[in-house]
């Protein structure tokens, strides 16, 4: 799964048409795209769909109203619109994916919609697939497209997640996709990282991509702390060959590592903290829950490990190696 770090700060919400405000802004927001831009005449662009529609809104950082989509209750996603200057930076990716998660989460209806023929890649990529032949809608050449692979949406909404931004949690159910999160999580953390795992979990903290991420905050640090990390077994991951040992040597200021006492019988299976805002807490199963926006929760996260912290100690095994 190709992992980004997203840098825009757009928000997207889910807007009320029933409300004025919120109505002149989708209105305003199509009418430039399709109406004056496409020249769909204003008859089939304003089709009476729209309040029993779900809307979403997306807004610059100033709060300005850039773009927008909607859901029908047939589960059929359409009126896509960003306005100009704000495209190419991920606005109608995460507008769709927002539609697609509301989609998952009422009803059983498959997620469809009728895209421009010109931007079917776009969709693609999001793991939606054509069917049919293409048709013409409003003078414009389109093709249905459908969601199949449930899987897509889930790598592409975590890939698009933004730390202290995007809020809610997300259940990954393997190691590949807590992988990329934990990645993701790094490379967007500005301050410190938290890690407390039994023998530092290979399969997610001996990886390319977390490593990468955890080197580059190191560096751009200058030499200050940004990794803790709190292990059972130290011997595991030294007899490995751990990258992050590894690691650990050559940036020795930046990582500390340290074991747990044995009475800390109450310390969660695995986690991962970044800065004040992102988690990832690892399941007995191998899958996670991640949140990139719960401050709250990674407060009485941060409180926990930093009970276990100060009355740990480092391991003689990692003494001996500097660590």
């Amino acid at each position: 799964m190709p992992l980004a770090t997203p840098t825009s700060t757009d928000t997207i919400r889910r807007a009320d048409w029933a409300r004025n405000g919120d109505r002149n802004a989708l209105q305003s927001i199509r009418s430039q795209v399709f109406v004056h831009e496409q020249q769909v005449p204003e008859s089939l662009e304003w089709d009476g769909l729209d309040a029993e529609a779900v809307h979403v809104l997306a807004e610059s950082s100033e709060g300005t109203p850039i773009g927008t989509a909607r859901l029908l209750p047939s589960g059929k996603i359409g009126r896509m619109a960003v306005l100009r200057e704000h495209r190419g930076r991920g606005v109608g990716t995460r507008l769709l994916l927002s539609l697609m998660k509301i989609a998952g989460q009422h009803g059983d209806a498959p997620v469809s919609l009728n895209a421009q023929s010109a931007v079917v890649d776009f969709y693609r990529r999001l793991g939606l697939e054509t069917e049919g032949a293409e048709f013409d809608e409003a003078g414009i050449a389109h093709r249905r497209m459908v969601l199949r692979n449930p899987r897509r949406l889930l790598e592409q909404d975590l890939a698009h997640r933004r730390l202290g931004i995007d809020a809610g949690p997300l259940a990954l159910e393997d190691a590949t996709l807590v992988a990329g999160a934990a990645a993701l999580l790094a490379a967007q953390a500005h301050r410190e990282l938290c890690l407390l795992s039994a023998d530092i979990n290979p399969r997610l903290y001996d990886q390319a991509a977390f490593l990468s991420a955890l080197r580059e905050l190191a560096l751009g640090r200058k030499g200050q702390p940004v990794l803790r990390v709190l292990l059972q077994d130290a011997l595991a991951p030294v007899r490995r060959g751990h990258r992050l040992i590894e690691l650990a040597r050559t940036l020795s200021s930046a990582i500390e590592l340290r074991i747990l006492p044995e009475e800390a019988t109450d310390a969660p299976n695995g986690m991962l903290l970044a800065d004040d805002s992102g988690y990832c807490l690892e399941h007995k199963n191998g899958g996670a829950a991640v949140d990139f926006r719960s401050p709250s929760r990674v407060r009485e996260l941060r409180h926990g490990f930093d009970q276990h912290w100060e009355r740990s100690a480092p391991h003689t095994e990692l003494r001996r190696l500097h660590l």
